[in-house]
Parts: structure tokens; sequence; C-alpha cells
């Protein structure tokens, strides 16, 4: 009973109830103005609809999670930019929250328009996607609270490591990671899929796992709120991550322009601060659409 309860009092702290502005959903709803220099840069057939898209997954606090409420809202710093950036073309902004798997294969089929869900911008995705540069991330390696194994990005080998479903960790950094471990002829690090980064983290605090391996920010306001969870190591920080489109875009104009607008008129500074990730912004918006 006490792990349960424990569990659930996690849960809570990851969604948001300690009070501050980066865990306060009700904090101030902070808009944007249409710019007609912006709107014009939306293709013809987006402005005609009137709406966007943009899809990211669930689960990943303070970055994108559901509200506690049950409403369906999505809640956290991808949201307040997908609507800020929507609304700065002129257009209203439908946002959907799904796993991480399922991102790419909407943004192909064309259910959604944009995703703004900090995904790295790896060649393999560049083969099939385009991005716009918006924030700065990385990958954090989280413990228990004083890391009682002393797990590093070193040390991982043989140690069950949490990532969530179609993450770049899953897909590209545990398993790099982990054929070092064997060419050194120490064991495998045992890879363990979870839908988000969230359920890995309950699952850390259950015991169940040795350590995650996820979004810098996301482990940094979990460390943050819950104190059984401790940033230990880690890898690849500072890299951009970027909003996706499918390949060949017309929108991607439009949405470097949307980003340095709401840069211009500190509507930007403001959504990262109301959500305590001032580190992660960037001042230029790079397009990136070659592998």
């Amino acid at each position: 009973m006490a792990l349960t309860v424990g569990l659930v009092l996690v849960a809570a702290g990851l969604v948001g109830c300690g009070g501050g502005a980066e865990t306060n959903a009700h904090a101030e709803v902070i808009t944007a103005t249409p710019v007609p220099a912006v709107a014009q840069l939306v293709p013809a057939e987006v402005r005609t609809r009137g709406t966007l898209t943009a899809v990211m997954s669930v689960g990943n606090a303070p970055l994108h999670y559901p509200a506690p409420d049950g409403s369906g809202d999505m809640l956290g710093v991808d949201p307040d930019l997908a609507k800020a950036l929507g609304e700065v073309m002129g257009l209203r902004v439908n946002v959907v929250g799904v796993t991480f798997d399922q991102i790419i294969p909407g943004l192909q089929s064309g259910r959604y328009d944009i995703s703004v869900s900090q995904m790295s911008i790896t060649p393999e995705r560049l083969k099939v996607l385009d991005f716009v540069e918006y924030m700065r991330s990385g990958t954090g390696l989280g413990t228990r609270a004083g890391n009682p194994g002393q797990i590093t990005v070193a040390t991982m080998c043989g140690r069950a490591i949490a990532v969530s479903n179609g993450s770049v960790q899953q897909a590209k950094y545990l398993p790099a990671l982990s054929a070092e471990c064997e060419q050194r002829g120490q064991p495998a690090i045992q890879i363990r899929n979870f839908p988000d980064q969230q359920k890995g983290v309950l699952a850390l605090v259950s015991g169940r796992i040795d350590a995650v391996f996820v979004d810098l920010p996301v482990l940094q306001y979990a460390a943050k709120n819950v104190p059984d969870i401790a940033v230990a190591d880690t890898y690849e920080a500072g890299s951009p991550v970027g909003i996706g489109l499918n390949r060949g875009s017309t929108l991607t104009t439009a949405i470097q322009a949307g980003l340095t607008e709401l840069r211009r008129n500190g509507v930007y500074a403001r959504i990262l601060a109301k959500w305590a990730v001032e580190a992660n912004g960037l001042d230029t918006f790079t397009p990136r659409t070659k592998p």
C-alpha cells in the first residue's frame, strides 16, 4: 500500500501540482497577435482552411502532457508555443496528443500539419521529415536520489534502462551505447521500453528499473518535483530539437518566420519562462531539410 500511495504522489508531481509557474497548469495564458507578413507566407490551402493541426506526444511534463482534469487538453511548453505560432500565422491551432511512435506516420499521411514534440533531428528522420529548430534539449540519465547504483552514461552496461517508444534514446542512443558495451566485453544494456517518458520515471521510483534515459528537460522537471529522483548524468546536452513537417512541406518558411516573430515580440521568451525552461531557448530558428 505504501508503494502505491508513493507512486500516486509521484504521478501527481509529474503533472504539475507543485505551485510555481513551471508547475502551474493555470498560469498566465500567453497569446500572440496575427502578423500579416507571416500570414502571407502560409500556403493558400492552409490559409483557406484556417486551421493548423499540431501533434505532440503525451506524458512529458513540462514540455507536453495531458491536463489532469481529464479534459483531453494538452498543457506545457509545446502546446503554448504551437498555439502562439498559429496566432502569428493567422490560424487556429488544434493540438493533438498521441504516443510518440504515431507522430511520423501521422505527418506523412497528412493527418497532422506539424509536430511540436521536442523531436531530435537525426539523419534517419531527415530522410522522411523536414524540421525547423526551435529549442535546445539533450538527454538525461535519471536515477533514484543519491544514485545508489553509481550509474553514469559510461557505466550503464548490464543495467536495466528505461526509454520511451519512438524516442531518439530508444532508436539511436541506447543501442549505440549498448553495442559499445559489448565491444568492450561487457554485458549489453537492458533496454526497457515504455509508452512515454513519465511511465519510465514511475518505473524507476517503483524499483522495476535501474535508471531512465529521457529528454533532459523532462528529467530536470521530475527531479525538481519528486524527491526520490536525481539527474545522474547527461548526454548530447544542448542539442537542438525541431518542429517536424512532412518532407517537402510548403509550411516550412512560414514556421521559421512565425518563430522569429515570437522571439521578436517576446512571446517565445515568456512561454519558456512560464514553464521554467528559459535555458533551452534559441536565438535563431534554422530549417533542416537535408540528411
